[in-house]
């Protein structure tokens, strides 16, 4: 066979080719610390690097959602240890003022840190984590908040059955709810609002709806949209009245715990004014005091703060010796500012009497030593002495001097009435306010985040919750702390130990509940810490198994590399002696 100089020339030169190539593949494995880079290095050791590699990513976002999770459940813990310690000195304030040995003015000066305290503790409540709160669901919605009502309420076509509304600022149209008469329960009621509203095609056009719940004893109607632009305010209708909304509160959704300002009607008026919701507008004016707005004629009133000591007299001429044991406000909701006298019938029963209209209260009331006695909103201790009980004929004199806030204010039908950070609308309706009509508003806080979880997946189905859900931790479960803590408040600087003693109780409550949360907290961060160590372990693993089948042995790679040169070097040279000897070069 005869061997020609091209066919030579050709296997040599494909020869110092492939040498090349074979240079240039260790090169990169020594340049890239890699042995398998690509599907045609190696296809079933690539494929195993691909589900080594996929598995460490989701490792790894494991751990990150870990990270996150405890940042988060870690701000939470310290957030409640704080409130815990707060209630703690709130607690130890209560113990201390309850006392006999201290008096009003000592009280007041309890009750000014209690109120800093309460604002520490809703500071607490409302903590952002990068912008989020910590103690809600997903988002916080503005609400509007009706009265107590009793249900069923019977709804009739043309008589109650419209109302008016603007959800975050859209005003509705006319919403009808009834095209006959139908008696509802809470949650039909609630039900049926929620649709009719959402129905609206106001509402619909401009992209607005609500969702509307039926709670313990009163209607919430809550924007479906989220933060500081979310309101909610029902501002007209014919069933305003059967639904609690002639008056009630008004939040928006800018922090899940607001300070509410709820306003009522008083039950003995006789002019035609109707109040709107009450709203905060500057939470730092906020005394957590309540108020009473009095007519003074059908255009003047009055604001009055009803947050004092209740005055209580033993009758002069008394023959008994029943003593007055303590007297406080009760329900500023419910105040008259009628003066009061309860006068024993026997030593065994009494009747009240409103001296300010000479009518009789209640009577045959069966008296007890240390028993509350109340009635107008207020609440009276009478107790026996060493020298008895009461007599026939004893007497003794209750009455409330409330301090002025606002005098001789003018009234304009649909004007704001705004005072120490609240503000409020009284409007004409079948007529003008009558002197002597009155308009509670009584101060508050209420949680408005909802019940959503925020969770995130630590192992394949696995998810563990990051938030806690800001009513189970402060105003719901068995006690609703921030209540407390505003009725012990009111109870100081009303000088009512009786009050004082209540929420001491509800304080104690309050702390179990914050302490069963801490626990749950503790619980979650221990499950993630173990789960950690756990995903740690599994990565190395990973890690492991993908450098054996994906890196390269360098020291080998650096010997193949070098005897790789040395036969391109060698090919190279045997190459060109072949051209040198060759007839081609000659030519």
């Amino acid at each position: 066979m005869r061997v020609t100089e091209l066919q030579t020339f050709g296997v040599l030169a494909n020869n110092l080719a492939r040498a090349r190539a074979r240079a240039l593949v260790f090169q990169q494995q020594v340049s890239t610390g890699k042995l398998v880079r690509q599907p045609s290095d190696d296809p079933s050791t690539f494929n195993h690097i691909s589900m080594d590699k996929a598995s460490l990513s989701l490792i790894e976002q494991w751990q990150r959602n870990i990270v996150f999770g405890r940042t988060r459940l870690d701000l939470s813990d310290n957030q409640l240890t704080q409130v815990t310690n707060t209630l703690a000195r709130v607690q130890q304030l209560a113990v201390q003022f309850r006392g006999g040995a201290n008096g009003v003015a000592e009280r007041s000066i309890g009750a000014q840190e209690v109120r800093q305290l309460f604002a520490q503790l809703q500071q607490s409540a409302n903590t952002e984590l990068n912008g989020q709160p910590i103690f809600t669901g997903t988002s916080t919605h503005g609400r509007a908040t009706g009265l107590s009502l009793t249900a069923p309420v019977t709804l009739t076509n043309g008589a109650n059955d419209t109302i008016l509304l603007a959800v975050d600022g859209v005003t509705s149209g006319t919403i009808d709810l009834t095209s006959g008469t139908e008696s509802l329960s809470g949650s039909q009621l609630a039900t049926r609002l929620q649709s009719q509203i959402n129905a609206d095609s106001v509402l619909a056009n401009a992209g607005k709806s609500v969702t509307v719940t039926f709670e313990q004893d009163h209607l919430v109607i809550a924007s479906n949209s989220n933060g500081p632009e979310s309101t909610v305010g029902v501002t007209g209708g014919l069933a305003r009245g059967v639904l609690g909304f002639l008056g009630g509160s008004q939040t928006t959704g800018d922090v899940p715990f607001a300070l509410t300002a709820t306003v009522a009607a008083a039950s003995g008026n006789t002019g035609g004014a109707v109040a709107g919701q009450g709203r905060v507008v500057d939470g730092n004016a906020v005394t957590l005091d309540d108020y009473l707005i009095r007519f003074t004629s059908a255009t003047t009133y009055d604001v009055l703060n009803v947050t004092v000591p209740v005055t209580a007299t033993r009758g002069s001429s008394n023959a008994g010796g029943a003593a007055i044991q303590d007297a406080g406000v009760r329900h500023a909701d419910q105040l008259t500012l009628h003066n009061y006298q309860i006068q024993f019938t026997s030593t065994t029963q009494y009747s009240i009497v409103d001296q300010t209209t000479s009518t009789t209260v209640s009577s045959g009331n069966t008296y007890v030593s240390g028993d509350a006695i109340s009635f107008g909103g207020l609440r009276v201790v009478l107790g026996n002495s060493e020298q008895g009980g009461p007599q026939a004929g004893d007497t003794f004199s209750i009455s409330l001097t409330p301090r002025n806030v606002l005098t001789n204010q003018t009234y304009i039908s649909g004007s704001d009435i705004a005072f120490n950070g609240i503000r409020m609308t009284l409007t004409n309706a079948t007529g003008s306010p009558a002197s002597g009509d009155m308009f509670s508003i009584v101060s508050g806080l209420q949680y408005q985040g909802d019940t959503e979880i925020q969770a995130v997946e630590i192992g394949p189905g696995q998810t563990v919750p990051t938030n806690v859900v800001g009513d189970r931790a402060f105003t719901g479960g068995t006690s609703d702390i921030f209540s407390h803590v505003k009725q012990l408040v009111s109870s100081l600087r009303g000088n009512f130990r009786l009050g004082i003693t209540e929420a001491l109780g509800g304080l104690g409550s309050g702390i179990s509940q914050a302490a069963a949360v801490l626990g749950e907290l503790g619980a979650t961060s221990n499950r993630l810490e173990t789960t950690d160590a756990r995903l740690i372990d599994a990565k190395g693993f990973f890690q492991q198994t993908l450098s054996e089948t994906e890196d390269v042995d360098m020291a080998k790679a650096i010997s193949d590399l070098t005897l790789q040169q040395y036969a391109i070097e060698a090919a190279s040279r045997t190459l060109t002696k072949v051209f040198e000897n060759s007839l081609l070069n000659y030519l």
